[in-house]
């Protein structure tokens, strides 16, 4: 909200409580009888309003003293105030120090009761207001904090990534040039969509795909017939809000605990599917088995840690994230992620509207 229309409802709320409280007082003194005229209510009320909270606010950072002496001194003026309009419209039968005696008698505690109600409503909205500009920095410092991580994390990842997939290049080179140049040719395209994902805390679940599409190709021309690679994708789960390079890392323990240390042939499968509201992802393996506990296995290396750690920062509670072994043999990666759709990139847009 900007200054201007805050002061305009400020100035609302001051009215509706001026003419509020002037009509029970009025309301009050007519079921006695001796009511005055509406005009003296209103003013009265526009005073403590008016008057008193302004200074009060003025006021409210000094120390005990100075409000002790600044609500006698207001009050004063204030019953001194009310005692000039109460007694204009009888001047000629009351005498005025008569009507000063009668109006400090009977509101100088109401003057002074509005001084010190006033001064704690202050004091209590100004500690309200400082707790939760309190809260809400600290909010800002945790979101900071949570986004810096993240960035750590992904940074990690890069280099784990392109020391492997260089590695599997380089066996080729001798033995099989013409592979080793489509491996090469693969890694490039890998490297754009890298580090357009890097702009980006989420993608596409699509964009994931396409980006292990061409990291199978490679793994593919390394392993030959022995790998092969399904994607069981479903439809409505393509457009679903994922990581970035949330796949790679599992997509890569799979082949490398696979096909990678056991002779024979492997299918590395990737699947993804929503049940109610929770996108679920899997990566498994046929030839691969588990030689440890999950909890060990979770924190050991960078790829699954960094995983896990990504996945708690984005979602918190609301993710799960499993590995087990298969039966007679194989692993399953497993994770669930609640369901958000992304809005599509600008160059996409402009693709469609093409």
């Amino acid at each position: 909200m900007n200054g201007w229309p805050k002061r305009k409802l400020l100035v609302s709320a001051w009215a509706l409580a001026v003419v509020f409280a002037a009509s029970q007082w009025f309301l009050y003194d007519a079921l006695r009888h001796h009511a005055e005229r509406p005009v003296y209510y209103l003013a009265t009320c526009a005073y403590l309003f008016g008057v008193l909270t302004p200074v009060v606010l003025w006021l409210s950072r000094r120390p005990l003293p100075v409000h002790v002496v600044a609500s006698i001194a207001l009050t004063g003026l204030g019953v001194f105030f009310e005692a000039t309009i109460g007694w204009l419209p009888h001047s000629g039968s009351w005498a005025f120090s008569a009507a000063l005696r009668h109006y400090f008698l009977q509101h100088t505690q109401i003057s002074l009761i509005a001084y010190w109600a006033l001064l704690g409503a202050i004091r209590m909205y100004r500690m309200y207001d400082q707790i939760r500009l309190r809260e809400l920095h600290a909010a800002q410092l945790e979101s900071q904090l949570a986004e810096a991580q993240l960035a750590a994390l992904r940074a990690q990842l890069q280099p784990h990534f392109l020391f492997n997939t260089l590695q599997a290049a380089t066996m080729l080179i001798y033995d099989d040039p013409e592979g080793a140049e489509e491996v090469l040719l693969s890694l490039s395209e890998l490297l754009r969509l890298s580090l357009r994902a890097l702009e980006r805390q989420e993608v596409p679940l699509r964009s994931e795909i396409e980006f292990i599409e061409h990291y199978a190709a490679i793994q593919q021309r390394r392993f030959g017939d022995r790998l092969r690679f399904d994607f069981q994708i479903e439809e409505d789960a393509q457009p679903c809000a994922v990581p970035s390079l949330l796949l790679q890392p599992l997509v890569e323990n799979a082949v490398r605990h696979g096909v990678g240390v056991r002779k024979g042939r492997d299918v590395v499968t990737i699947r993804a599917g929503i049940t109610q509201s929770v996108l679920h992802i899997e990566v498994e393996n046929q030839a691969g088995a588990l030689n440890d506990a999950q909890d060990k296995l979770l924190f050991r290396g960078i790829g699954l840690s960094n995983t896990i750690a990504r996945l708690d920062r984005l979602y918190g509670g609301k993710q799960s994230f499993a590995i087990r072994n298969l039966s007679p043999r194989g692993v399953v990666a497993a994770l669930s992620i609640p369901v958000r759709l992304l809005p599509l990139p600008t160059d996409e847009l402009e693709a469609q509207a093409v």
